[in-house]
């Protein structure tokens, strides 16, 4: 059985959030899945992805497919560069490590300040 790694689109029209699941290649787009990893809404600001990382490694492992999109959350998270280390067999570097996580805290701040720039000028 083929499994992807891909988007399930949920909420009402105009207004979306997706699951990221492990799904058999053949279910269609909002069906049966075998396992929920994460969530990721793109309408706040900055946009809300929530995955699980020893869920996603795990189908990763076990050779399932991310689509594009899902392909580039994971990337976002830094667990794609994990499992690309893994697969080569070499450790992920532990400056690495805390140069992903300052990123994703700096994004935040970025965010932060957006915003309260906005309201300043209100």
């Amino acid at each position: 059985m083929a499994v992807k790694i891909r988007l399930q689109r949920h909420g009402r029209k105009k207004r979306p959030f997706y699951r990221l699941v492990a799904a058999d290649v053949r279910a269609s787009r909002d069906g049966v899945f075998l396992e929920r990893l994460g969530h990721y809404n793109p309408l706040t600001e900055p946009a809300d992805v929530v995955i699980d990382e020893e869920k996603a490694l795990k189908w990763l492992r076990n050779g399932a497919q991310p689509t594009d999109t899902a392909k580039r959350l994971l990337s976002q998270n830094g667990i794609w560069k994990k499992f690309t280390y893994e697969k080569l067999g070499h450790p992920l570097p532990e400056d690495e490590t805390e140069e992903v996580e300052q990123v994703v805290d700096d994004e935040n701040v970025d965010a932060e300040i957006q915003v309260s720039t906005d309201l300043s000028e209100e």
